[in-house]
This record gives C-alpha cells, sequence and structure tokens, in this order.
C-alpha cells in the first residue's frame, strides 16, 4: 500500500523535472515551476496547547533562489463559546503564535534573511453537514535583510486561508483506507509591501496518506501569484510541486488533521 502510494509521487515528481526548462540565470521568470519539501511535527506542552514545527527547502526552476526555512508555531486551543451556535465545540477553534527565519540564497543577486513573527486565529463556518470548512485568518510582521548595508526592512500582510479535507468513510479497496484530499485557497492582504516575495493568492489541491502510526505524507500542485519575486520582475505565475511529510503524532493529541498549522 506504501509501495503504490510512494510510486505515484516518485512517477509524478519525474514527469514534473522532465517538462521544467533549462535553469537559465536572469531569464525571464513571469511563469515558472517549484519545488517545495519540508518535514513537520508537533511537541505536545499540556492538553491545550502544542507546538508545531515545520522545516522547510524550496528550489525556483529557472535557477533564480533556493531557500530554506524553519517555523515555529504554539497552538492554543479554545475552550470557551465566544458565541452560542448551540453547538458542542466553540466557533474559534485555536490561536497561534508563532516565528520563523527564511534564508534565500539568490543566484547572481545578494541573499534575503527574513525574520517572521505570526499571530493567528482559526475559526470554523457551519455549513452543509458533508463539508465543514475551516478558516485560519494570520497576521505577519516581516522583517527583511537583503547585506547590501541598507538595514532591516519592515513589511506587514494579512494571510486568509479557507480549507476543508474530505475523507473515504466506506473502503471498497484496502488501499483506499488513510487517504484524503486536501483542499485549500489563500488571498494574502499586502498591508505594507515587502522589498520581495509579495504573494497575492494560492490554490493548492492535494492527496494525502494517513498510515495506521499517524505519519502523513502530502503532495500538492500549487498555482500561486506572486510579486516582486525577484529585483526585476513584477508579477509571476508560480507552479509548485510541494510534497510535506507530518511525523506520527504522541498519544496525547490536541489538534485533529483538520486544524493543525500548516504554513
Amino acid at each position: 500500500m506504501k509501495r503504490i502510494f510512494f510510486t505515484f509521487i516518485a512517477f509524478t515528481t519525474i514527469n514534473y523535472t522532465i517538462s521544467a526548462q533549462d535553469s537559465i540565470v536572469n531569464q525571464n521568470i513571469n511563469i515558472n515551476q517549484q519545488y517545495w519539501l519540508d518535514y513537520n511535527f508537533t511537541s505536545i506542552i499540556n492538553e491545550n496547547q502544542s507546538l508545531s514545527t515545520e522545516i522547510g527547502f524550496r528550489k525556483i526552476i529557472p535557477e533564480v533562489f533556493n531557500r530554506v526555512q524553519g517555523i515555529s508555531v504554539l497552538n492554543i486551543k479554545n475552550n470557551n463559546k465566544l458565541f452560542d451556535f448551540k453547538k458542542e465545540s466553540p466557533l474559534i477553534k485555536s490561536y497561534h503564535l508563532g516565528a520563523g527565519l527564511i534564508y534565500t540564497q539568490n543566484y547572481n543577486a545578494n541573499d534575503n534573511l527574513e525574520l517572521r513573527l505570526i499571530q493567528g486565529v482559526k475559526f470554523e463556518i457551519p455549513t452543509i453537514k458533508p463539508i465543514t470548512l475551516y478558516n485560519y485568518v494570520r497576521l505577519e510582521e516581516r522583517f527583511q535583510n537583503k547585506f547590501n548595508n541598507s538595514g532591516w526592512n519592515s513589511a506587514f500582510r494579512l494571510r486568509y486561508r479557507l480549507s476543508t479535507i474530505i475523507n473515504w468513510k466506506k473502503h471498497l479497496l484496502q488501499f483506499t483506507e488513510g487517504l484524503y484530499i486536501p483542499l485549500q485557497t489563500e488571498f494574502f492582504f499586502n498591508l505594507k509591501k515587502a522589498d520581495r516575495f509579495n504573494d497575492l493568492v494560492r490554490i493548492s489541491p492535494g492527496i494525502g496518506y494517513k498510515s495506521k502510526n499517524d505519519w502523513r505524507y502530502e503532495t500538492y500542485i500549487i498555482f500561486n501569484r506572486t510579486k516582486n519575486i525577484t529585483e526585476t520582475n513584477n508579477t509571476s505565475n508560480d507552479f509548485i510541486l510541494r510534497l510535506r511529510v507530518y511525523q506520527g503524532k504522541p498519544t496525547k493529541q490536541i489538534l485533529d488533521i483538520n486544524e493543525d498549522d500548516t504554513f
């Protein structure tokens, strides 16, 4: 079962790579391809709090930059009802506080270091029973240094993500056990633009597999609209292959699969 799933991922990656153009520094990248890989794990603090961490690597073709990043977010489960919808669970599911470092190694340009501070809230909008829509609103303070003696530049943006996960409750084949389909759409509102990397919209359909030991593996094909991906390109359309690995969770679980913090 696992072998078939990983064969699918490998086949997708190979086809994606073959279709890529040759990497040429400084060529126009209004349309580009990217590869994102990240490893995620969660540490339990107490029955209402956990710490989620992502360690990731990102690459763009044509060769413009390589990026490594580490982001940790404190997840605080909300047990108090803000509004009474006659539901057992509150409208606001959880609060999130975090920070991260993002280092971008640029080809033929100065590197970029970003310190990012994060404050977010997740809430659930009641909809039809088969589908639950999960909402995540996040404010980010971004501080960038381009290593050109200009010091630190500050920027602020608001992110709104709407997501859902489709699971199969009845399985006709054994292989379908553990499979799910994550769907995400995210909008970025740049309140004060950064010098580089101002995302606008991101659409992320994917497929995931959860093993019996709670490890999860997800593959996404993402469309991303970005401004200022380089110093000379104003806007670009990014087509991204993203592979995500989630370490199996501790026995004492706080947030379910739909409420995990993703970055």
